[in-house]
């Protein structure tokens, strides 16, 4: 029996589905959320027959839902990263966006494509993943009233911003203590963990960062995959048969990850000696300091998708520039 696809184009509030079965097509929209995905597979049902492969791109919290859901409901469902979405887009001249059009073109990738299929978080993992995502944000909510704080105000609200701060204060804190209790109770974390720290650059916080942010890495077939998920991969602008203007780096990918890497990389530019010598090399070709710190950081992730994958410490001897 020929299998349907499901395309899902997911935003915070709708989902989008355009559904491929021997060359016909039909479409529908739900809300994102409990009740939307209960009428979706409800609509599944009716409308199809054929065993179905539902396919969305990776956008965080809102393409995990009904991920999660369809996958308890016993379909085959594919995450994918969305520079591959975007790149089969551009490939087929698609001029017209919106989002029917959207899932069309995830469809049709996923009819084209072995895309891989979805695994649910590991319970641990997603609970490290919401603690980490919770303590950035209290960490910028603490500058954020630090700079309160440094304005002339009266005492009443000085008095105020104080109190608010403490609690903060001690919300890290105890956050910071449960993220430290889940990974020294998984003896896998914890291996991790520490390789991750080998790595010159990596810090405590940045090694959370990573194992909260990156998926499993056997979902990885390499480490420039990787590098796609965090969207670190170029991004080059051409015309023609010609390159015209500068290479940048995509920024289709996660955001809190690329955002994590950030200041390691500038710090491994300087201490990490693969890298600093890899910058040292790009430094000498003319590249701007910011084109340097992007590779950097793509270099980085690279180091990270060894380290995870081969389960052992940094070692600068197995790596070449």
């Amino acid at each position: 029996m020929e299998k349907s696809i499901l395309g899902i184009d997911v935003s915070k509030k709708e989902l989008v589905v355009v559904l491929l079965t021997n060359n016909k097509k039909k479409e529908s929209t739900f809300s994102n959320d409990q009740e939307g995905c209960k009428q979706l597979h409800k609509w599944i049902q009716k409308v199809e027959t054929n065993k179905v492969l539902a396919c969305a791109e990776a956008t965080g919290q809102y393409s995990e839902k009904v991920a999660e859901y369809l996958y308890s409901k016993g379909y085959e469902v594919s995450i994918v990263n969305p520079f591959c979405i975007k790149s089969y887009s551009n490939s087929i001249l698609a001029r017209h966006k919106n989002d029917q059009v959207d899932a069309f073109v995830i469809a049709k990738y996923a009819q084209l494509h072995n895309v891989p299929l979805y695994k649910p978080k590991d319970p641990v993992i997603k609970e490290l993943q919401y603690l980490y995502r919770c303590l950035q944000d209290l960490k910028n909510m603490r500058t954020q009233v630090g700079n309160h704080l440094e304005s002339e105000v009266p005492r009443s609200v000085s008095n105020t911003w104080e109190s608010v701060l403490k609690e903060i204060e001690e919300r890290i804190i105890s956050i910071e203590e449960n993220i430290k209790q889940i990974i020294f109770e998984s003896s896998e974390l914890l291996e991790h963990y520490n390789n991750l720290q080998s790595i010159p650059g990596i810090s405590k916080i940045t090694a959370v960062a990573i194992l909260a942010e990156v998926p499993d890495v056997s979902s990885f077939r390499n480490a420039r995959q990787l590098a796609a998920y965090a969207g670190l991969t170029p991004k080059h602008r051409l015309s023609g048969s010609s390159l015209k203007g500068k290479s940048r780096i995509s920024k289709i990918g996660s955001g809190i990850l690329r955002k994590a890497l950030y200041f390691p990389a500038v710090a491994a530019k300087r201490h990490n000696p693969v890298i600093k010598l890899f910058c040292e090399k790009l430094d000498e070709k003319g590249k701007n300091i910011m084109a340097i710190i992007c590779a950097a950081m793509r270099k980085l992730i690279h180091i990270i998708y060894g380290v995870l994958k081969s389960k052992k410490p940094f070692d600068k001897n197995l790596i070449t520039t």
